[in-house]
């Protein structure tokens, strides 16, 4: 009897130190990936495309976007690309500390479990977001908070960086070149069209173009949002380079305590907020998507090392971009929007440096503004800022 007595204490004792585990396990994490986040966000940063020459480590490796890849959800109908709700939590009382707390609703391994905000990034959007890092709530099977950079990861799931250089729904890496001028659909699904506006030159002797997304134009509902960076002849850090437009009309994005503006209208609420002093937002429709943005310019040392051979008077101002996305369909197209499918298999060449996605033809729109393209989807209505051909 004495020896069931010492197995069940020693049962309950194991229970216990489990329980605190998954509470504490967010601070043994926090700092450690919350820093990793940093040093891939800002790994890009004023290299540009000097990094997609090592792009191809990420070619056909969904474990190479480990943290910022799950940073997606992964909750389209278990198809585990990325395609994730942001709701799969409800806000706990902090702690006296401060330390925010979530309650995972998520199924899977971190159902009904609390998890607890770093010490390091004790809020989910610190009042100074700019300049902190943010507690971020993974309730997926990582079950996990990290601190992280509220900016893009061009390594990451979702992301459309350099010459264009994605990171798909299925953690493939593609090149989509388009072409200088020309107007692609990215994603095309019933309620959501995003399309991108490509900039590029061709140096004498090139059989294609050279391209970056100067702009991008994201419909949904009756509205329309459109980020872009705008032409700037010489680069400066401190000036800002991003517009903003909502249904045609600019915006203008505070850089108060909180620096940001919302639209509360009656489908969705839409959040632009910045994540730095200048050229770097993120934006949130409620229930559909957010995207991580920051304009960056073609550096001296880049333009020389790719052989762009561009202009003395053009900085080529571009956009790296990193989507989540809320509840795609099955049948979701566009460039990348077609990775998030749950039958998508990529018929990209595996082990290339540079492997290419054609579909020019396909995801062609007649305007930056136009949901129009042969495999587009959108059955959103026209409105202003919405072109109907």
């Amino acid at each position: 009897m004495v020896q069931i007595r010492s197995y069940v204490l020693v049962a309950l004792f194991i229970v216990l130190i489990a329980a605190e585990a998954t509470i504490v396990r967010g601070d043994a994490n926090g700092n450690g990936n919350g820093n990793k986040g940093n040093d891939n966000g800002n790994g890009n940063n004023g290299n540009g495309n000097e990094g997609h020459d090592d792009g191809n480590v990420n070619n056909g490796n969904n474990n190479g976007n480990g943290d910022e890849g799950n940073d997606n959800g992964n909750q389209n109908g278990g198809n585990g690309k990325g395609n994730g709700e942001n709701d799969d939590f409800d806000d706990v009382e902090p702690l006296p500390t401060g330390q925010e707390r979530a309650y995972c609703k998520a199924k899977g391994g971190c159902h009904q479990k609390t998890l607890v905000c770093p010490a390091q990034c004790p809020q989910k959007k610190p009042k100074n977001n700019k300049k902190k890092k943010g507690c971020h709530v993974d309730c997926s099977s990582k079950c996990e908070v990290t601190c992280k950079w509220r900016k893009p990861n061009c390594n990451g799931y979702g992301s459309l960086c350099y010459d264009p250089r994605f990171i798909g729904g299925d953690g493939v890496m593609f090149y989509f070149h388009g072409e200088k001028g020309g107007n692609f659909a990215i994603v095309s699904d019933d309620n959501l069209h995003i399309n991108a506006h490509f900039i590029g030159t061709r140096p004498q002797g090139r059989t294609r173009d050279f391209t970056w997304v100067q702009a991008l134009s994201v419909m949904f509902d009756t509205h329309n949002l459109v980020i872009a960076a705008k032409k700037v002849s010489q680069w400066n850090d401190n000036i800002d380079a991003l517009t903003v437009r909502w249904d045609g009309q600019d915006i203008n994005v505070p850089n108060d305590e909180a620096a940001e503006w919302r639209a509360n209208k009656e489908e969705r609420e839409v959040i632009v907020e910045r994540t730095d002093d200048t050229n770097s937002v993120r934006v949130i429709a409620a229930g559909l998507l957010e995207m991580d943005i920051k304009v960056r310019p073609i550096g001296k040392r880049e333009n020389i090392v790719h052989n762009y051979q561009l202009p003395d008077d053009d900085a080529f101002a571009h956009l790296e971009t990193q989507f989540r996305f809320k509840k795609l369909s099955d049948l979701v197209e566009g460039v990348l929007g077609k990775t998030y499918r749950a039958d998508y298999v990529s018929p990209v060449k595996i082990g290339v440096p540079m492997p290419m996605m054609g579909g020019e033809d396909k995801y062609r729109t007649p305007s930056l503004l136009s949901p129009l393209c042969n495999a587009c989807r959108f059955q959103g209505k026209s409105a202003p800022g919405i072109a109907t051909i």
